[in-house]
């Protein structure tokens, strides 16, 4: 269950990052007051954060009831899941060597949480 959880974890992790990229492409950041309330008020920054807050608070639920070497390596799937989520949503094109790397990421978390 709580590697399932850590798995939730990097989930959360990498939806929050296409959601903070949405937000980007909405609305560019800019310092000035108006620019960061108009930013902060940005549905998908909201999400991002809502992402990254919750997922945060499970991650110390989790690291409160498993070793850390087991469970942390677990959250290199995030790059598994942007990968996946930056084609599907946001319609990047994927190149060849990204596949390959992020099969070699899958393979060493394998090697790592093997029993």
């Amino acid at each position: 269950m709580h590697l399932l959880l850590a798995v939730f974890c990097a989930f959360m992790i990498a939806l929050g990052q296409i959601f903070w990229k949405l937000g980007m492409e909405k609305t560019p950041i800019t310092f000035t007051l108006a620019g960061l309330i108009k930013f902060f008020m940005n549905g998908y920054i909201i999400s991002g954060i809502f992402m990254y807050v919750t997922e945060t608070f499970l991650w110390f639920w989790l690291l409160a009831r498993e070793q850390v070497s087991k469970i942390y390596p677990v959250l290199s799937l995030s790059y598994v899941f942007v990968l996946v989520m930056a084609r599907v949503i946001l319609k990047e094109k994927i190149v060849f060597h990204q596949v390959i790397g992020v099969l070699l990421v899958v393979l060493g978390l394998s090697l790592i949480v093997k029993r």
